[in-house]
């Protein structure tokens, strides 16, 4: 299955490094791609309390935001893993220790 959305809720507000306010957001959960080219949803969490702008604490509304997923540090721009360059490493044997028969 391929991530097509990560799932958030808004969370309270934070002040920005170019001090401007932000929205905090907190993941919580996923959209996947199948096969058969329907979706399908995972939840890791469900909130039921929030912060809202004011910094109270106030119930979860329900409302869930959807956002394409930005490439993470080991990924392409097409969402597909940089794999490293496999370097051939050749098998040696195992060194005799002693141990060779387990008696149980």
């Amino acid at each position: 299955m391929a991530l097509k959305y990560e799932l958030a809720v808004a969370n309270g507000t934070y002040m920005g490094s170019d001090r401007t306010q932000k929205t905090s957001w907190l993941k919580i959960g996923a959209v996947m791609s199948k096969q058969n080219g329907g979706f399908v949803m995972k939840l890791d969490a469900i909130p039921t309390n929030v912060i809202d702008k004011d910094g109270n604490s106030v119930a979860f509304n329900g409302w869930v935001n959807m956002f394409e997923p930005k490439p993470r540090d080991n990924q392409s721009s097409n969402g597909q893993a940089n794999k490293p360059a496999q370097q051939e490493r050749q098998a040696s044997p195992p060194a005799d220790d002693g141990f060779d028969e387990i008696p149980f």
